[in-house]
């Protein structure tokens, strides 16, 4: 009988928990359920919103200057900070707080560091999933 109880109990907690993270996962910060702030783009949709000229974006490079100049190329119009540079020079970006910056790198993975840094300074930031790697291949 106990062994039963227990059984019947653990399976009540398994079916609560699994209801809460479900409910959870729509929660975003502030507590409200509106969706959740999407984090990463394709360069797919990045191609489409600047030849749109989506004006609450802004292309931010985080490479290093001489890959701006070597076989991937820069995209034309963007703000260039090295990932080494960003901390110290993040508040130069405060001027783009009320647009969302495209963050991009060679390949998408320097761009997340990025984008944790300056999220922590309150910047509206997306990756750009694939990076430059991605956008020479369109």
């Amino acid at each position: 009988m106990k062994k039963s109880f227990s059984l019947l109990v653990l399976f009540t907690l398994i079916a609560i928990t699994g209801c809460n993270a479900q409910n959870n996962s729509a929660v975003n910060g502030s507590g409200d359920k509106s969706p959740q702030k999407k984090t990463d783009m394709t360069v797919e949709e990045l191609k489409s919103r600047l030849e749109a000229g989506d004006t609450n974006l802004v292309v931010l490079d985080v490479r290093t200057a001489d890959e701006l100049k070597g076989e991937l190329g820069a995209l034309p119009g963007i703000i260039h900070i090295s990932l080494q540079e960003l901390e110290n020079r993040a508040n130069e970006l405060d001027k783009y707080k009320n647009k969302e910056i495209a963050v991009i790198c060679r390949s998408g993975n320097r761009s997340v560091t990025a984008c944790n840094i300056l999220k922590k300074d309150g910047h509206n930031v997306i990756n750009v999933q694939g990076g430059m790697r991605a956008w020479r291949k369109l």
